[in-house]
């Protein structure tokens, strides 16, 4: 009976020293759990990317190089570059005679012709001469009337006239000298309207259509420090095998009161319409950590357990400090965006309260 007595004095003080020690766990347990306070924001839906700018090169609208179709000397040249010249306006003119020339003899060989195909067809009518010969006088006509013409063409050939409204960009010959076929003595340029030529990243061309294009405009600095608006005109659809980007080309029409000259330098704006923009999610780019293997994740706040769980996303562009989130969140949610790199799976938080 004593033995007994001692053991069960032994067990109540195992089984109350045990029920101490569990409490002190407890404790120590509940002291660990105290939640950490965190910035939470909300994913919401926003737009991507609507407004952009590129540096952009004004050209014009047609630039060509002039050149005699005919040989000869150069008679004269009337080029003073830097002036804006009328269509039609002789520009350079070949030594005119030996071109004269040519058309009288032409001319004389049509005669010629003429009269030796009148000659032959009243002959072969009083069956004298042959079918053989009225062929053959009448194809010496025919070719003499074609020599006529190349003649008269050659002459007119040799007068260089401006092709339309231009400005002389510069003058490349002077006035002397013999000219070649195909020499070129001026390059003029069309300036009835101005282009902006600039090169768009290949990630815009793929993700926005010409048709989301709200606003387009030009600002030049410098001496004329003006915006100007803009319109499409067209764009290359090979990327450069470099850079990777498509060349665009805007234009406006040319200003009486301004006068905007090839080569200058200009920044283009493209701004998106809200309406035609596709909706995304958006986080604030704090909220992204990202993993060793280069992928992204967000801590995503669970408010019934209040605790958290790392979450990977696909993102796209980025905004004003907000990224597209393409896929793993939904809209309505709230993820930790502060303090990303001290957070751990299933920690339990406090949202932090501004007030």
């Amino acid at each position: 009976n004593r033995v007994k007595m001692l053991l069960d004095t032994l067990y109540t003080r195992f089984d109350y020293s045990s029920l101490v020690g569990c409490g002190d766990n407890s404790e120590v347990q509940q002291e660990q759990e105290k939640p950490v306070v965190v910035q939470l924001s909300e994913v919401t839906n926003a737009t991507t990317e609507h407004e952009f700018t590129f540096p952009a090169k004004v050209m014009a609208k047609t630039t060509v190089d002039l050149a005699f179709r005919v040989s000869g000397r150069l008679h004269s040249v009337n080029l003073p570059e830097g002036k804006t010249i009328k269509k039609g306006r002789v520009i350079a003119r070949l030594d005119p005679e030996p071109f004269e020339r040519a058309v009288r003899m032409a001319d004389v060989r049509l005669q010629q012709a003429r009269l030796e195909l009148k000659r032959v067809k009243t002959i072969a009518t009083r069956g004298i001469g042959s079918e053989k010969s009225v062929d053959n006088a009448q194809v010496d006509f025919e070719l003499a009337e074609i020599e006529l013409e190349n003649a008269k063409a050659n002459l007119e050939y040799s007068v260089l006239k401006a092709p339309f409204n231009a400005m002389v960009s510069k003058r490349l010959i002077e006035n002397e000298g013999f000219i070649k076929p195909g020499t070129a003595i001026a390059r003029l340029q069309d300036l009835s309207r101005i282009h902006f030529k600039f090169d768009i990243p290949e990630r815009i061309v793929n993700q926005y259509s010409r048709s989301q294009v709200a606003k387009a405009s030009a600002y030049i600095d410098g001496a004329i420090d003006k915006d100007f608006d803009i319109e499409y005109v067209e764009y290359s659809t090979e990327p450069d095998p470099v850079s990777q980007t498509y060349e665009v080309v805007y234009a406006m029409d040319a200003l009486k009161e301004i006068l905007i000259t090839p080569g200058l330098h200009a920044t283009v704006t493209l701004k998106g319409s809200d309406a035609m923009m596709p909706k995304v999610l958006g986080v604030p780019v704090n909220a992204l950590v990202t993993g060793a293997d280069n992928s992204m994740s967000v801590w995503v706040y669970d408010p019934e357990t209040q605790r958290i769980h790392n979450q990977v996303v696909k993102v796209g562009s980025m905004v004003n400090g907000w990224v597209a989130v393409l896929s793993g969140i939904e809209n309505g949610q709230r993820v930790v965006s502060a303090g990303v790199t001290q957070m751990k799976e299933g920690l339990l938080v406090r949202p932090f309260d501004m007030q």
